[in-house]
């Protein structure tokens, strides 16, 4: 791809949601204006076409992307990718596919692939709940959501992510045994998700320990400088 010209290298905003064809009726997420320097995004005009796959489109066969067949995990909301790189770094046996709509974030992420040298991850520039479209039912071994947008007002919690219905939607993703991660350090949303996670007979979990193979994110620092603490849920599809 041949890289933009110097006026062009803002950044590669995401377009607002509905103004594409299938997108959900509102974001789950808020939208972050932040730019490129011009070294990062020479970066992401040369790896993009490699390791990321494009947010609509036809249904996708994990086996051919990744060249083999094994458990693939969706990470939704990768932040600058620490978390993300280094799990798949530590999981070579786990395809993993990391979502995020913020160019920075998928920038960073971008790099991190590179310097690793990772073959079992790749990134969707884009909404995870439209890119969802494209992956078969019971095709995930696991769905990753660590500290979503904590939408605190409570005229605007019907946009988090972790709702009754896109549980739907995620549940059906997993494979029998598949299971649903979710890190947060917003109490409330804690028993949000228990709410709407407890409802179902075909789930099983809740909240567990700090998992020591869960890399501690970037947000997660600045959360417990503010006095936050963390907590894991976990949910079994049955």
């Amino acid at each position: 791809m041949t890289p933009a010209s110097a006026p062009d290298r803002r950044i590669r905003e995401h377009p607002t949601v509905g103004d594409r064809e299938g997108s959900p009726a509102f974001r789950t997420f808020k939208p972050r204006r932040r730019q490129l320097t011009r070294a990062r995004a020479e970066l992401f005009d040369r790896l993009a076409p490699i390791w990321c796959v494009d947010e609509q489109g036809e249904p996708i066969d994990a086996s051919e992307m990744f060249g083999r067949a094994a458990p693939l995990v969706l990470e939704i909301g990768i932040g600058l990718g620490e978390s993300f790189t280094t799990m798949a770094a530590a999981e070579p046996s786990i395809d993993v596919i990391g979502a995020d709509v913020h160019t920075p974030g998928i920038a960073s992420s971008l790099a991190r692939i590179e310097s690793s040298g990772l073959h079992n991850a790749r990134l969707v520039h884009g909404d995870a709940l439209v890119f969802m479209r494209r992956l078969a039912p019971a095709s995930l071994a696991g769905i990753r959501i660590y500290f979503p947008d904590p939408w605190p007002k409570m005229r605007h919690r019907h946009r988090r992510i972790v709702s009754e219905a896109n549980l739907d939607r995620f549940v059906s993703l997993l494979v029998p045994g598949g299971t649903l991660h979710v890190a947060t350090d917003i109490d409330e949303y804690v028993s949000q998700v228990q709410q709407v996670c407890s409802g179902r007979a075909d789930l099983v979990g809740g909240v567990i320990g700090r998992p020591d193979w869960r890399p501690v994110t970037r947000y997660e620092t600045k959360g417990r400088s503010a006095g936050r603490m963390s907590t894991d849920l976990m949910y079994r599809h049955d």
